[in-house]
C-alpha cells in the first residue's frame, strides 16, 4: 500500500547560483555523509547536488511533513546502490521518524532536461504487524460452533 507520493521539479541554474554563493557551507548543510562521499565520485558535482535537493523536497513531500516535524533537510537523502539506481536513506532521526509514521520501503528516480532537475518519490506504507493470538483467544475459537452457510440451511 502506498503511503505518498512526492514530486519536485527544480530548475538547475537556481542551484548553481546558490554553490555560486555559499559553496561548500551549503554543500555541508544539504548533503548525508554518504551522499557527500558519492559526490567526491562525481564528474557532474551540480547536477548532483541539484538531484539530491529535488529528491529530498519530494521524499518529504510524499513523507506528509515537508522540512518540519522533526525531519530536517540532512535527514533524507538519496543514494546509489552498486548499479547506479537511487534509493531513499534516512539517518537515524529521520529512520525514527519515518518508523513513527508508519512508512516501508521508499523508491525515487531522479531525471534532467533542459535544464529541468525532476525528482518522484514514492514511500509504501510499513506492513502491519501480525498480532500474536493468546491461548484465550484460540480457545475462544474453538469453542464457537462454525456459520452454516446459507445453501446448506435450504437443504
Amino acid at each position: 500500500m502506498i503511503f505518498g507520493i512526492g514530486v519536485d521539479v527544480l530548475e538547475a541554474a537556481r542551484i548553481k547560483k546558490v554553490l555560486a554563493r555559499f559553496g561548500d557551507h551549503f554543500i555541508d548543510r544539504l548533503l548525508m555523509p554518504a551522499e557527500r562521499a558519492q559526490l567526491g565520485r562525481t564528474k557532474r558535482p551540480e547536477r548532483f547536488i541539484a538531484m539530491r535537493f529535488a529528491a529530498k523536497e519530494a521524499i518529504v513531500k510524499a513523507m506528509g511533513t515537508g522540512f518540519a516535524h522533526g525531519i530536517w533537510i540532512r535527514d533524507v537523502g538519496v543514494v546509489q546502490n552498486a548499479w547506479g539506481k537511487p534509493e531513499v536513506a534516512y539517518s537515524p532521526r529521520g529512520e525514527k521518524v519515518r518508523r513513527a509514521l508508519g512508512i516501508g520501503d521508499g523508491h525515487v528516480t531522479l531525471t534532467d532536461e533542459a535544464g529541468l532537475i525532476v525528482a518522484v518519490a514514492v514511500l509504501e506504507a510499513a506492513p502491519k504487524p501480525r498480532a500474536k493470538t493468546t491461548a484465550r483467544a484460540k480457545a475462544r475459537a474453538k469453542a464457537k460452533p462454525k456459520a452454516r452457510s446459507t445453501r446448506a440451511r435450504r437443504r
